[in-house]
């Protein structure tokens, strides 16, 4: 029997490259572009439709059925790799490409953090306390930040390729789960 592939990595690939030209056309866009909710949301869309892919992909390979398990590891490695290749451009550009980009992202942390303060009716001592707080922040990158934002990042991907899984899955019936592929006879 052949071995398949994890699509997962395929689509992985894909989808940091796509996230990185994203990245790129949005930092040309300028940095309310980049920094903005909307643009964040649009990447997190972009890379489930990846793993939704890959999972499709794996489904098809397992001959349109699939368990929870073997669902779960081509989508959690779309968002390993995907996300990897992302943090490691993300690392380069803010350290070496545009190193001022890390005192833009404070800046737009601090209009948009003050703009929904004041939005919310805050009192001007504590909006004043928020932007204290914000400004003593280290928006620095550092290779050690870097990997801690990626390892949080993935625990979060974890759940939605869980979620991801539990919706694609498909169980063989009684009849088939024999003949399935991958199924190991004792």
């Amino acid at each position: 029997m052949q071995q398949s592939s994890n699509p997962g990595v395929k689509w992985g690939i894909i989808a940091g490259v796509v996230l990185i030209l994203l990245n790129v056309l949005s930092w040309i866009g300028g940095t309310s572009m980049m920094f903005s909710f909307w643009n964040g949301i649009f990447q997190l869309a972009l890379i489930i439709v990846f793993a939704v892919l890959a999972g499709k992909e794996s489904k098809k390979q397992a001959g349109g059925y699939i368990g929870f398990k073997d669902l779960l590891k081509p989508l959690f490695t779309t968002f390993i790799i995907g996300t990897l290749l992302m943090a490691v451009f993300q690392f380069i550009q803010f350290k070496f490409i545009d190193p001022k980009l890390a005192d833009a992202l404070r800046d737009h942390t601090l209009s948009t953090t003050e703009s929904l303060l004041r939005r919310f009716g805050a009192p001007q001592e504590e909006i004043d306390k928020q932007l204290d707080s914000i400004s003593a922040t280290d928006f620095g990158v550092t290779p050690a930040k870097s990997l801690m934002n990626y390892l949080k990042g993935l625990i979060f991907y974890f759940a939605v390729s869980a979620i991801i899984a539990l919706i694609l899955r498909k169980k063989a019936p009684e009849g088939l789960q024999k003949d399935a592929p991958g199924h190991k006879q004792l």
